[in-house]
């Protein structure tokens, strides 16, 4: 039955590392280029709806009691599992424009930081990881936040093989200039104008990290003594003893989106053979 099990890579990181962009080339990679069947789960979209949901209630979404309480209802928590479904099933210019927000990514920290959400979004994931594997898929690429510790969990229950975790990094200070539209470039090269709007989304993404990497359940945390590599400098295989290998990898390079990905995927095709 082991052998049936699919094989589970993790993609973590800070705020805005790139992560997202990356995990999608990967996708499409371990699909057109190694011929897996590759399901794709973004767990961090699961807070975004949650959001949604409860501000569509009129909570307050200030009031961690407030959220507790909306939460701690079944009738609650069944329309958000439909609102997550109704959401997979939107065009995706749709999705975006209701889920990828500035106020809905700062609002997503403060429900991520409710032990409750994250017994809705692993409960998504039990679900999800079962249907993968009734479904045939070989490969589920999973993308969110405090993924190591639900990676252990989903292995634990006999859910997956958890085979690789990536952590990703990224310079706030590039993230800020990509979020913006801009290529990157040195910062003291920016005008004044362009800094302030650079300096404004830095804030936020320290504040961002600063809030996941303290709060009480699934603090988002680099793994300790992993290896680390630019995004364009993934080796094929890690020098680890661990079967199960972490890797940190900094998005900072900017790189053509063609081959930006190349490195990983090849990095992930070793570890699920």
């Amino acid at each position: 039955m082991q052998n049936n099990l699919p094989k589970l890579v993790t993609f973590d990181g800070e705020a805005r590392s790139g992560k997202g962009t990356v995990v999608g080339l990967v996708k499409d990679y371990l699909r057109d280029v190694e011929g897996y069947n590759v399901m794709f789960i973004d767990a961090g979209q699961v807070f975004r709806v949650l959001v949604v949901a409860i501000t569509r209630a009129g909570v307050d979404i200030e009031s961690p009691k407030a959220i507790d309480a909306y939460l701690a209802k079944n009738d609650n928590v069944a329309a958000c599992v439909q609102l997550v479904k109704d959401v997979y099933h939107m065009p995706k210019d749709e999705r975006d424009a209701l889920l990828y927000t500035n106020e809905v990514g700062v609002n997503s920290a403060k429900v991520g930081a409710r032990p409750l959400s994250q017994t809705f979004k692993d409960n998504l994931l039990r679900k999800w990881l079962h249907d993968a594997r009734v479904e045939g898929f070989e490969v589920v690429l999973l993308d969110g936040r405090a993924l190591e510790e639900t990676g252990e969990m989903l292995e634990r229950e006999g859910l997956c093989k958890y085979v690789l975790g990536l952590f990703f990094v990224c310079d706030p200070i590039v993230s800020a200039q990509r979020t913006l539209g801009r290529m990157p470039k040195p910062y003291d090269e920016l005008d004044d104008d362009f800094k302030k709007q650079v300096d404004e989304i830095v804030a936020q993404i320290e504040a961002r990290n600063r809030a996941d990497s303290q709060r009480a359940v699934q603090p988002v945390v680099m793994p300790k003594d992993a290896p680390r590599f630019l995004v364009t400098d993934v080796p094929d295989e890690v020098e680890d003893d661990n079967p199960r290998p972490m890797v940190v990898i900094d998005r900072s390079p900017e790189v053509p989106f063609d081959i930006m990905a190349v490195p990983t995927a090849k990095l992930i095709a070793h570890y699920i053979l």
